[in-house]
């Protein structure tokens, strides 16, 4: 007889333990390193060839067989099957841009204490991409197979030609329109405009009193008119979402955020912290008492995304971000890591290149320490706050907020 992984599991190997991937559930499954030996040794032996099933002392093998059976990840074949379920990888189509971000300006009215980059009230900017050149990347992205795109900053509402882009997205078909800004400026004008064309709004606060969220953004008045704003925007039926960076500063508001986010009706979620990118990049301005919660199991995943994360990175993949001196990046955050520069470039010739596929690719097989871990196909990952926290700033440095050790099987304090 011989004991195979369903069609829809898949077998994966760490340096101590391993997992079944039950990609039908959804569930992950840990299993130690003799378990993981013993199936991968069934993928071509009979159970007979391998144990004598007739020792009582290998009943304990049997008993692993029928546990895994009344899963639904495993069964006993008289025959081989003709395919190998072990490591099976569902197909994926190749990744193409979905969503970009396009940084208008690095003009901002406030001055916040961790903007990643570097933003503020100056005259003086190294804003050079023309108008123009706004208006035909997002043609090119939009065929390129773009969806969705965000207008950031900086404050996007201090770029004087805001609105004409906006509508450029909208007729070049695009699904989502999203205009990130600190709300401070956006007025019964800019409210009438977001609703004609639909255009969602993303904004931050830093807490649910104007005393902590004028610190952070060291613009005295900011909090009242971010949530003036807020007020208009939702009782235009906008939709909006709030997020929240914690620094020391605010380290003790995070609970008073979700609190306001709930009361306002919009959607809670625990906030960021942090990112070491720009003046983020400042041990003194990390919290002490806040964290978001680590990465511990249980651990869940599908076919689709199981299959793209052995082949692309699970956040990076189809987004780029193009800066207000024209350079494209992988994500806002990750500032260093330039793939190319619209300005002497189109759009088509930085897709096609090999910095930026080689960001989109930068699989967990890659990482450090998460290259060795049997969940590393079921866990996020973000690595600008990766490498932004690494000494070296290495971008292939080792996750942050794990305490799993692949090398010992076992979870640290």
């Amino acid at each position: 007889m011989y004991y195979q992984l369903q069609k829809h599991c898949s077998l994966v190997e760490g340096a101590s333990r391993g997992a079944i991937y039950d990609l039908q559930t959804g569930k992950v499954y840990s299993i130690n390193r003799g378990a993981l030996q013993l199936l991968m040794a069934c993928q071509e032996n009979t159970l007979e060839d391998l144990i004598d099933i007739s020792c009582p002392d290998n009943q304990k093998y049997l008993k692993f067989f029928d546990d895994l059976t009344a899963k639904g990840v495993g069964s006993l074949y008289t025959q081989l099957p003709a395919e190998n379920n072990n490591n099976i990888t569902p197909e994926t189509e190749p990744v193409k841009l979905d969503f970009l971000w396009l940084e208008l300006t690095s003009k901002c009215n406030n001055r916040c204490l961790h903007c990643y980059g570097t933003c503020g009230p100056i005259t003086e900017t190294d804003d050079s991409v023309p108008h123009e050149r706004w208006l035909s990347l997002i043609d090119e992205a939009r065929q390129a197979g773009a969806t969705a795109i965000q207008l950031i900053g900086g404050e996007p509402l201090m770029y004087d030609n805001w609105r004409e882009l906006v509508i450029k997205a909208k007729e070049a078909g695009f699904e989502f329109i999203e205009i990130f800004t600190n709300a401070t400026l956006v007025d019964d004008k800019c409210v009438t405009f977001f609703k004609e064309y639909g255009v969602s709004v993303a904004t931050t606060i830093y807490a649910d009193c104007a005393d902590v969220h004028d610190k952070v953004t060291l613009h005295h008045g900011s909090f009242a008119k971010t949530t003036a704003a807020i007020e208009k925007i939702l009782a235009a039926q906008i939709p909006l979402r709030i997020a929240s960076i914690i620094m020391k500063v605010n380290e003790n508001e995070a609970e008073k955020i979700m609190q306001l986010c709930q009361n306002l009706g919009v959607e809670v979620t625990p906030p960021d912290v942090i990112r070491p990118t720009g003046r983020g990049d400042d041990q003194n301005l990390m919290p002490t008492n806040y964290s978001k919660p680590p990465i511990k199991p249980p651990f869940y995943t599908d076919a689709e995304s199981f299959a793209k994360s052995k082949q692309y990175h699970s956040c990076l993949a189809g987004k780029i971000a193009v800066t207000s001196t024209g350079e494209v990046i992988p994500c806002i955050f990750a500032r260093n890591q330039v793939c190319g520069n619209i300005l002497s470039q189109s759009l088509e010739e930085v897709l096609s290149g090999r910095p930026l596929k080689e960001c989109w690719e930068t699989t967990k097989d890659h990482i450090d320490k998460c290259k060795d871990c049997e969940f590393r196909y079921a866990c996020s990952d973000c690595r600008p706050l990766a490498q932004g926290s690494d000494p070296e700033k290495n971008w292939l440095a080792r996750s942050t907020g794990c305490s799993y050790n692949p090398y010992t099987g076992k979870w640290e304090e």
